[in-house]
This record gives structure tokens, sequence and C-alpha cells, in this order.
């Protein structure tokens, strides 16, 4: 079987040892996958650093709910590769070829999503634990659900925004999940501005439906906001930018009304103005992946679903609120990737994403005859 490995600083395309089948796991033939740039860069990157590491949580099933109750999230990966590489990729869809025990409601042949960067990789066949698995709508195409993890991720987002049907948001950065969460928030009933400095990105924002969006360097951000929200700001601010500069964290705090909030889905710097941040009393809210349970090893590998009366929106029910979004129309990806690529062929993908004209992402297409 061959799974994308980062290594040396590249993707590489390796054979592997086919999965492990173990209770309460998914075995999945792979039809599709969802590149995700940013995250999968760092891995590339990082793996021709000869420190390097890659963690996810302890690999110990004994020892879970001791770990998890000491606060203790990250350890070695609990699927180990092959020396020197790194797995990458954790948003897919397939088809079920078989279910360990305990998995009680889905059958060889379903159509699937898969979430999980422990193991929802790029790879041919996977294993994938069955609260990080989810039933494909019968109308949604594999190569759409294979977004998954991405539309969990700012469908997570959006929910940290504490936003009620009417109010405002604004989408500093209109990447992919930038425009993932744009739609996500329209969706909801939310009334959505975004900013990006890209113009592709924002005549592509305007094809799905996102009209409201600006160049920051050609028209204030604080002047639009202010001037769309009779003068209050926004009621929150997803800041879904990639760059070293703190500035538009600090630019975040001046768009909010008072007592908003920022939700901070990218990566950026985090030199805080106090003052800028203290006027509006602004609370930050970070947002680690794509709902409650990831990173929890008793959820996740053990298959402990959280109640619903007490976590009303956990990872899986997230990625199958996301998959209803696409079934309705709501929400739409074939445009966030133009390009589909042979797996076998996979470095070529992240070589297109490199490139000065790069579309948000690339999918990944696998034989699966």
């Amino acid at each position: 079987m061959k799974r994308v490995l980062a290594a040396g600083g590249r993707a590489v395309v390796r054979d592997v040892p086919e999965p492990e089948l173990r209770a309460g796991d998914v075995l999945v033939q792979t039809h599709f996958s969802a590149i995700s740039a940013g995250t999968e860069r760092y891995f590339i990157e990082g793996s021709g650093d000869p420190t390097f590491t890659a963690s996810e949580y302890p690999g110990d099933p004994p020892h879970w709910p001791k770990i998890r109750n000491a606060g203790v999230r990250r350890g070695p990966l609990p699927r180990p590769v092959l020396p020197g590489h790194f797995s990458i990729g954790y948003s897919l869809a397939g088809r079920v070829l078989a279910v360990g025990a305990d998995v009680l409601d889905l059958s060889p042949g379903d159509a699937v999503a898969c979430s999980g960067s422990q193991c929802a990789h790029h790879a041919e066949r996977v294993a994938v634990p069955r609260n990080l698995t989810v039933r494909v709508p019968d109308q949604v195409p594999l190569r759409d659900a294979a977004f998954v993890t991405l539309g969990a991720i700012g469908m997570a987002s959006v929910r940290e925004t504490r936003c009620q049907f009417g109010e405002t948001v604004v989408i500093y950065g209109l990447g992919l999940l930038g425009l993932l969460a744009g739609q996500i928030a329209g969706a909801a009933g939310l009334r959505v501005i975004g900013f990006d400095l890209d113009g592709r990105r924002l005549q592509l924002a305007r094809e799905l439906g996102i009209p409201d969006v600006h160049d920051p360097r050609r028209n204030n951000p604080l002047e639009i906001v202010r001037g769309a929200t009779d003068g209050f700001g926004a009621d929150s601010v997803i800041l879904a930018v990639q760059t070293e500069s703190e500035e538009p964290l600090n630019l975040s705090f001046d768009l909010c009304r008072q007592r908003g909030n920022v939700v901070a889905l990218g990566q950026f710097g985090w030199q805080i103005d106090r003052q800028r941040m203290f006027e509006n009393e602004v609370t930050i809210r970070p947002v680690r992946a794509y709902g409650p349970g990831r990173y929890d090893p008793v959820y996740e590998e053990g298959n402990s679903d959280y109640p619903i009366g007490w976590v009303r929106w956990t990872e899986n029910r997230n990625q199958a609120a996301f998959l209803r979004l696409l079934d309705e129309g709501k929400v739409k990806v074939a445009p966030l990737s133009p390009v589909t690529v042979p797996f076998d062929r996979a470095p070529e993908a992240y070589d297109l994403l490199q490139a000065e004209d790069r579309p948000p992402t690339v999918v990944l297409a696998y034989d699966a005859s």
C-alpha cells in the first residue's frame, strides 16, 4: 500500500504496511483526499530538519484516562511510520472496506468521510476510529466530502464567534479556511464582511456568495466595518491570516464592538497591543481544531462519545453538519479546488501549491478499483 510522506524536506510516495483494523476502527478505501496546504507544508519543511519531531498524544490505552485528567495532550504518535518519514493529510472520503468490533452502524460499501492527522492520511487505505468517521449523504460527491475536516475547522471557528442570527462577523483572511468559514457563517444567517490582500481570493469569495469583501490597502477596514454596523463594530472577527505580523490581531480589536471577540483561526504574531484590546474588552478565542473531542484519546481512539446534553457539537457532529451544508448546497467546495492530481503524482500537487497562481487547495484522486 502507498502513502504520501514528508521526508527530507519534500513530499514523497512510499510503500508502507497495510493499516491495522482495531476494535472501534473503520477500514476505508480512499477515493479522494484534500490537502491542507499550510499544515502540511509545516511538516514537509520540518522533515528536512533532523531534530524535527511530530506528535499527537500518548498511544498507551490503559493510561489515557489518567493522562487526560492530568491535562497532558502530547506524546509519541500511536501509529508509527517509516523512520525519518512523517505521515501527512487529515481529510478524506472513500468507501468502507471493513469494520472492527463494536462498529455497528457502518457496513462495507458505505460512503464515509474521515478526519484525524493521526490516521486519515493521504493513503490508499486508512483505518480510522468511528468517532472520526461520518457517513456521506447520498447526493454529496466523494470529492466534495473529502473536505470534511477543513469544513469542520471552519464550522468550529464560526461556533466560537458565539454570534447569533443577524449579527456581523468579519473574516480577515480569505484563504481556504477563511472562505469555508465565510460560507458557513452566511449559511448560519450572519452578516459576513471579508478582507484579503489577494484580488483572486476576493473574486472567488464573491463567486461563493460572499459579496462584501475588500482589499484593506484600498478600503479602510475600520471605516467599512463601522459603516456597516451603525458605528458599533463587528460582533466577532475570525482571524484567518498567515503572517508573522501582529498587526492583523491588533486591528481585529479595533474592528470589534465592545465586548466582542476575536477567533484565532490562522497563524500570526501575538505581540498584543493591550490598550487596543482593553478599550473594547475584547475576548480572544483560539480554535485548536474541529471541535470538542479533538486530541482527547478517550474520545477519538476509545470512541467514547460526549453526551449531547453536555457537549452539543463534538468534532464528529461538526463533520456531519458540514456534510449536510454540502448536501443542501449552502456551501460549495469545488471552486476551492479546481485541480485534481492523481495520488501517485502527489508531489506535483505540493509544487502547484507553491506556485504564484496557486489555488486554495488541491485534491488527490485515488485508483479505487
